[in-house]
């Protein structure tokens, strides 16, 4: 265990020295200190982020007991009791360390070891099957880490006229890209390095209802926001002055569209785990622009995130570690609700990168996450957080499977014959042509039939418009 040590004066106060009767000088002792996220809370199970505003680490034990513990300050608080350090819990860089103190860590254990409320279900072993692609996009025009996180646009009056819109991690020509169902590109906006994008319907803006793409520009460190025009699906800058991010560089980004305030939010994550929610909003002048509403910082990297609209939820994938569900709502706490599953190399292999969420009928469906180091897909239940299964994109005769995934994202609506159940779509991080040779990365397209039909037990195929969300 690696420690820090800080030496301090030991006083002895008048009042001790009197009753002693002797003159006793000060002594120094060394105080080890240990990171109390790395070293331990993440090695029992427990969740915990960093509040940026009161400078504290917030967890919650497997127990579902919520505690605190503040830097500059000696006490601690597990559930409704409270006990001291030895010394001020103290920050080095954006790590809390905490005194080495054999109570704390007892009293944790024994509180995580009483029960299990924080892990939303019992994970069952792994399965796994294949499926080939049915499609794919034209190769990125850069070469190297470039294409990275796909969303999917509906039309509304045509849904095989609907477009697969991509984030570019390359500045130029293209951060934005768009491609129509036959994987041809038909739009390239060059507005910076784009990491993961999303689409969402229904925006209030001049006075109408629009429907948006967004992503996280790593050149600008912002959210930036396009109106996709309905029917030709053109997209067009409306990214306003305040949409800038506090935190040192987005990464990850997903939109929510709450069914309970009607608000849209944007939801970013970052390499040191930050995240911050934005309420957005029409700022009268054509533009959307937006306000800070809530922030926090997971324990290590974090990238991919996504939203459930309906249920009111988000999740994140902390790359090495979890994947936790917090509430969607910007007064919905800083702390997770449930750990949906581990990073422990049986369902999950770091990293784990992109998150979807299939929408089926009456609340049903999945939450889709990329296993990056195993190059699978693991499924787990919308509702009560089950795993299901876990398939792999294997090759095909002229279409290569996918490897080292980073974006995905999945449509449950019909968009023409072609795909009348909608589809999964996928970055592949190594795309091999027929004779062999290595293109440039692009996206990966799997008809949605193709894995429910696959997998041991029957997935969902039931799908809904994603312009008609339902609280649930």
């Amino acid at each position: 265990m690696k420690t820090y040590k800080q030496g301090f004066a030991l006083l002895l106060s008048s009042a001790l020295l009197l009753s002693m009767s002797a003159a006793v000088s000060a002594e120094e002792e060394e105080i080890e200190y240990v990171p109390l996220q790395a070293e331990v809370l993440n090695p029992i199970g427990a969740a915990s982020v960093w509040d940026v505003n009161s400078h504290s680490v917030l967890f919650k034990l497997r127990n579902g007991l919520v505690g605190k513990v503040t830097v500059g300050s000696t006490q601690y608080e597990i559930g409704n009791k409270t006990g001291s350090f030895p010394a001020a819990v103290i920050l080095e860089g954006t790590t809390a360390l905490i005194p080495e103190d054999d109570n704390f860590i007892k009293n944790v254990n024994l509180e995580n070891a009483s029960g299990n409320v924080l892990d939303i279900a019992r994970q069952s072993k792994a399965k796994m099957f294949k499926v080939k692609a049915d499609m794919e996009t034209e190769p990125a025009e850069q070469s190297g880490d470039a294409a990275d996180d796909p969303s999917v646009w509906v039309h509304p009056n045509h849904p095989e006229k609907s477009l697969i819109i991509g984030a570019n991690k390359k500045a130029s020509p293209g951060g934005i890209e768009a491609y129509n169902l036959n994987g041809q590109r038909v739009g390239s906006y060059g507005v910076g390095k784009m990491n993961n994008v999303d689409v969402r319907y229904n925006f209030k803006l001049n006075g109408q209802k629009v429907d948006i793409a967004a992503s996280t520009n790593r050149t600008t460190n912002q959210i930036n926001i396009f109106a996709i025009h309905p029917s030709t699906g053109v997209l067009t800058e409306v990214t306003g002055n305040n949409l800038a991010s506090h935190m040192e560089e987005v990464y990850g980004f997903s939109l929510y569209q709450s069914q309970r305030s009607g608000k849209m939010y944007g939801l970013i994550t970052g390499k040191d785990g930050e995240f911050e929610q934005w309420e957005l909003f029409d700022n009268g002048s054509g533009k959307v622009d937006g306000k800070l509403v809530r922030e926090l910082k997971l324990g290590s990297v974090t990238e991919g995130i996504v939203a459930d609209d309906e249920y009111g939820k988000f999740y994140v994938a902390e790359e090495n570690v979890a994947i936790w569900k917090f509430n969607a709502e910007p007064d919905g706490g800083l702390l997770p609700e449930a750990r949906i599953d581990t990073v422990d190399g049986i369902r999950l292999t770091a990293d784990v990168e992109g998150l979807a969420i299939y929408y089926a009928e009456d609340g049903k469906g999945y939450l889709i996450a990329s296993s990056q180091g195993s190059n699978r897909y693991a499924l787990y239940d919308r509702e009560d957080g089950e795993y299901v299964t876990t398939f792999m994109v294997g090759d095909g005769n002229t279409i290569d499977g996918t490897s080292e995934t980073d974006g995905i994202d999945v449509i449950s609506y019909g968009l023409g014959n072609r795909y009348p159940n909608g589809f999964f779509i996928t970055q592949d991080d190594t795309n091999t042509e027929p004779d062999g040779s290595v293109a440039n990365q692009n996206y990966k397209v799997v008809a949605w039939e193709k894995i429910a039909k696959g997998s041991d037990d029957k997935l969902e195929m039931k799908g809904v418009d994603p312009r008609k969300m339902k609280k649930r």
